[in-house]
């Protein structure tokens, strides 16, 4: 029999496996620029891998290549809308299928020179923070020649395999730190890797590929600092912080994380004072060129052009006052658990209703145990962490509420990705200590999680892109639709994914069958260890 270290191991690489698989299909299945704002934030990589230059807000323009291809891809109401240019999705799937042949023949015909001209339409995307386009701009430089839709697909898969790799070692990292128990880890990433807006975040071109698994990595260093105050240690949350800061303007919330971090090591003099100021110097000196940029050229500190101008305090205050927060909860907390790309579809209320009810109850188990005092000190810095970053979440709905006059009331849905593997790590640690019950909880979550990213490849996202749903879909109808697909008529999804319809059918076969596979296993394993003493003959788990 294997033992419980082998076991282990070969669950973790599974579980890689896993999100590797999910990261393929989702990005192969995502047609062209239905990932949000993603013409933009490529426009964003071409002026550095065409031009050598940083893009200016207000000046830089999205390339001739990117504006033609605009009008030959479908588009969500509001994203076309947003754009003005598009075929929205009904009208689409209405047209004829050598309609949409034709479309697709024509968009990858787009003369790959046409990158090296400038459109009439700028790009607001220009003002985010460069390190994950400059990371994937040398690739954009390399495949130049290649046509634009299978060019946007490999830079994909590059930015999603790197993130889930990186998300992968980063959790393992922070509950290793945490020193929990071998099945915590296990579940935070199968409930990770099977949550639908992590691969909406990172499988499309834009800075959250990295973005997400850096702010995991931030507080895994942190721990790493509390528990080993050593000045290597602190060099290195240093270096991640300042990644983190030169990859995604949010990373502004963390900087007093890590300084507090640094400052309670100092005090209870594990760290020197000199070398722990210098650490957070450190960090702040290699991101400073870019934030003093933000400062010259937009006269504020993030560059986000919500605070063009200037954010009057008073003016966001009263807009605080006077914000539906209880309508802002309910929106971000649907929107941030299954949101369908840039259509801006919604999974079934029933369905989000219960997946959000585990997490708020989990919440509860948590925050009741934190009341009586059951939070140990490297698990304070991961849940002083978390809250940091809430705040900054908070002061985003009320920016954004003040910004859009009372018409946007949450936050971006991909911004609340950042908390999913952190927050999972804290949920669970909360339900273990309770028993049968806390094992329950736990596996009802893994449970339903599975169940949510299979419908979400079955009965939401490959009907609707053939073209066989508008969005709402019913279990009613599955039989209807794969009998189409096995005939061989593949609907509009043969010209819109960006991978061929047979290799997407069989990959989500196989990413849906592994997805229960290993929520089988992560049962047996909880109910075998809960209610029979560990042996060294038996194939086990730490519980």
């Amino acid at each position: 029999m294997p033992s419980s270290t082998s076991a282990r191991r070969w669950f973790r690489i599974a579980l890689l496996l896993y999100g590797a698989l999910n990261a393929v299909l989702y990005a192969g299945l995502l047609p062209l620029w239905e990932g949000f704002d993603e013409p933009f934030h490529y426009g964003y990589m071409q002026e550095l891998s065409r031009r050598g230059a940083l893009p200016v807000l207000g000046r830089t323009v999205l390339s001739q290549e990117v504006v033609r291809s605009l009008d030959l891809v479908p588009a969500g109401y509001a994203a076309a809308r947003n754009v003005g240019r598009g075929v929205v999705f009904g009208d689409y799937f209405r047209m004829s299928a050598e309609q949409r042949r034709e479309l697709r023949r024509r968009l990858e015909q787009i003369d790959p020179a046409n990158a090296a001209g400038d459109s009439q339409s700028p790009n607001y995307e220009s003002n985010q923070a460069p390190l994950a386009y400059v990371l994937l701009a040398p690739f954009d430089a390399l495949w130049a020649s290649v046509p634009l839709p299978a060019r946007v697909l490999r830079l994909r898969l590059l930015g999603a395999l790197a993130a889930v790799l990186l998300l992968w070692s980063a959790a393992l990292r922070l509950c290793g730190l945490l020193e929990l128990p071998d099945s915590i880890p296990l579940a935070v990433l199968f409930v990770a890797f099977s949550s639908q807006m992590f691969y909406g975040t990172v499988c499309h071109i834009a800075n959250d590929w990295l973005a997400v698994p850096l702010f995991t990595l931030v507080l895994s260093e942190a721990v790493a600092l509390y528990c080993q105050p050593r000045p290597a240690t602190g060099i290195r949350l240093a270096l991640v912080l300042a990644a983190g800061l030169l990859t995604k303007a949010y990373f502004l919330a963390a900087v007093p994380f890590a300084a507090g971090v640094v400052a309670l090591c100092c005090w209870r003099r594990k760290l020197p004072w000199l070398k722990g100021a210098l650490s957070i110097a450190l960090a702040l000196a290699i991101a400073a060129p870019w934030y003093i940029r933000n400062l010259v050229l937009y006269q504020n500190l993030s560059g986000m052009q919500e605070t063009m101008g200037g954010t009057p305090f008073g003016e966001l205050v009263r807009a605080a006052a006077h914000l539906p927060w209880v309508d802002a909860a309910l929106v971000s907390a649907r929107t941030s658990l299954w949101t369908g790309n840039n259509s801006l579809w919604a999974l079934s209320r029933n369905t989000t209703l219960v997946m959000a009810g585990l997490l708020i109850a989990a919440l509860c188990v948590y925050l009741w145990r934190a009341v009586r005092g059951r939070v140990g000190g490297a698990e304070c810095v991961v849940l002083a962490g978390t809250l940091c970053y809430t705040a900054a979440l908070v002061y985003s709905t009320v920016l954004t509420y003040w910004s859009t006059r009372g018409a946007g009331i949450s936050p971006a849905p991909w911004y609340v990705q950042v908390l999913l593997a952190p927050g999972l790590c804290l949920l669970f640690i909360g339900l273990s200590q309770n028993g049968w019950a806390g094992r329950a909880w736990r596996l009802a979550m893994v449970w339903t999680w599975t169940y949510v990213i299979a419908i979400s490849y079955a009965v939401k996202l490959i009907p609707f892109y053939a073209g066989f749903t508008t969005g709402t879909a019913h279990l009613s109808d599955l039989p209807g639709w794969y009998a189409r697909f096995l005939s061989g008529s593949y609907g509009a999804l043969e010209t819109d994914a960006l991978l061929p319809p047979g290799f997407l059918l069989a990959m989500a076969a196989g990413v849906i069958t592994m997805a229960f596979t290993l929520a089988a296993a992560l049962s047996v394993i909880t109910l075998r260890n809960f209610l029979l003493p560990p042996s060294p003959f038996r194939w086990t788990l730490k519980d």
